[in-house]
């Protein structure tokens, strides 16, 4: 879990009494409490941990290590008062601390809350609660996503449409992540090739698309051909976006936008 880039964080809200709880109670926020104060203690065992290596490096007088030491032992002192290491940003001097310790109470998180199948509403409580912990939240049936993935997409589909839901409870969850970590999805396609998608952080450019595709592209870099995914589908292909004129041609600084179907031409 240390390795991932966010927490998906799923919170009990429904009432159903055939799902016991341990116990016997339907709290979401003393569920999160407990959720969050045993990763304050795996965080706070980890700090020790680290302070005992790098405190041995200090004596030496090595700088960057007299820095992270100073910066373990105030993380330390914050997570024994309960605060998260998100609240104790790495110095200056040694910027790369969090990522060496890789607290898990520094990372972003989606809270999903559970609930019953007749809403799709985040209760106000949580949704107070991701805020003050600059988290964010979505609300997500699991009975109701249970029952949908034994129907067909059609009848999936027309369920939803019933109860008024917009999407799937998965979209949902993926939505919320991307939004979380401020990602935008691509796509490579060709008339030979299956379609692929990828993701990079917002406000990036085309040619940094090209060299998470591979190197050599990226490299030989000349241009790219865009066009959006439903204008692409709408048109009927390449053929159809060029004669409607949406496939355009993009320069390297081009800023990649979410849904963006991209050719990079390049030189091998």
């Amino acid at each position: 879990i240390r390795e991932t880039d966010a927490i998906v964080h799923v919170v009990r809200v429904h009432q159903d009494p055939n799902v016991v709880h341990p116990e016997g109670r339907v709290d979401p926020l003393a569920d999160i409490a407990t959720i969050e104060t045993e990763l304050i203690y795996a965080d706070l065992e980890q700090a020790e941990r680290r302070l005992e290596r790098v405190a041995k490096t200090a004596k030496s007088g090595d700088r960057r290590a007299i820095v992270e030491a100073a910066w373990l032992e105030d993380l330390i002192d914050a997570l024994e008062r309960g605060r998260p290491a998100s609240a104790v940003p790495a110095p200056p001097d040694a910027p790369d601390a969090t990522r060496l310790l890789s607290p898990l109470t520094a990372k972003p998180v989606l809270f999903v809350a559970n609930v019953d199948e007749d809403t799709d509403q985040v209760p106000p409580s949580i949704l107070e609660h991701a805020l003050a912990r600059g988290a964010a939240a979505v609300a997500v049936s699991a009975r109701l996503q249970a029952e949908l993935s034994e129907l067909d997409a059609d009848d999936a589909a027309a369920m939803r449409a019933e109860l008024g839901l917009s999407e799937s409870g998965l979209r949902t969850v993926v939505r919320g992540a991307f939004s979380l970590l401020s990602l935008v999805a691509f796509f490579t396609a060709g008339e030979d090739k299956p379609a692929q998608s990828w993701h990079l952080r917002q406000g990036m450019s085309v040619w940094a698309a090209a060299g998470m595709i591979h190197s050599d592209i990226q490299r030989g870099f000349v241009r790219a051909e865009v066009v959006s995914w439903r204008e692409l589908v709408d048109a009927g292909g390449y053929a159809g976006a060029r004669d409607r004129g949406t496939l355009r041609l993009e320069g390297r600084d081009y800023v990649v936008a979410d849904g963006d179907v991209i050719t990079v031409k390049f030189t091998p």
